[in-house]
């Protein structure tokens, strides 16, 4: 859906700038890439019913179309969008993503301590930073990130909300730019190069 893939090159656009700024190993390309294909399956828990026009995702033009595309990939995948994720990058050989998408699902839910990130794949660590920059409405703050997904999704706890905080500080001390001046400005002229991009199979 248009609203998917702009969410995917908003969230690539960051990842890509963080990456580049990473002040120790980091391989950029990957780490864009990754934050490029997070996303894939998310059509399956989009909801498509007629109620949803004009909501957060805006009209949804050729709302059929859609709803006929969801339907296979629900026979196809299934109704979990992790699980369709994965296999929309194992169809397509792409399953160098699959171990980094897995463990940025494991940090965001884990709270993960600097010890813990110390030992991650940046790409994933990268990935959950950029993923929580970006709202329905384009690239906002992280703070106003985390309380969108409270909104939509529902606090998960003080714990969490402090954590995240932290990991914000924590990721400026990991790069070499001002994480406040990635803007929604300064991404969407990267969008036309993303596009263009070539994912490598193994």
């Amino acid at each position: 859906m248009p609203q998917l893939k702009t969410h995917m090159l908003r969230v690539a656009a960051v990842g890509k700038l963080v990456a580049e700024a990473w002040k120790s190993e980091c391989d950029a390309d990957f780490a864009t890439q990754l934050c490029l294909v997070h996303d894939l399956g998310n059509i399956v828990k989009f909801d498509l019913t007629e109620k949803s026009r004009g909501s957060k995702f805006g009209e949804i033009d050729n709302l059929q179309h859609w709803q006929d595309i969801q339907s296979r990939y629900w026979k196809k995948y299934g109704h979990d969008a992790h699980d369709a994720t994965t296999g929309i990058l194992q169809e397509a050989k792409l399953e160098k993503f699959i171990d980094a998408i897995n463990e940025e699902e494991e940090l965001y839910f884990a709270e993960a301590t600097s010890e813990k990130l110390a030992l991650a794949n940046p790409g994933s660590i990268i990935l959950l930073y950029a993923d929580c920059r970006v709202t329905p409405a384009g690239v906002s703050s992280y703070r106003v990130r985390v309380n969108d997904l409270a909104e939509r999704y529902g606090a998960k706890s003080e714990s969490w909300t402090k954590w995240t905080y932290w990991f914000e500080d924590w990721i400026q001390t990991q790069v070499n730019i001002d994480l406040s001046s990635i803007t929604e400005r300064s991404v969407t002229p990267m969008f036309d190069e993303l596009l263009e991009s070539e994912l490598q199979s193994l």
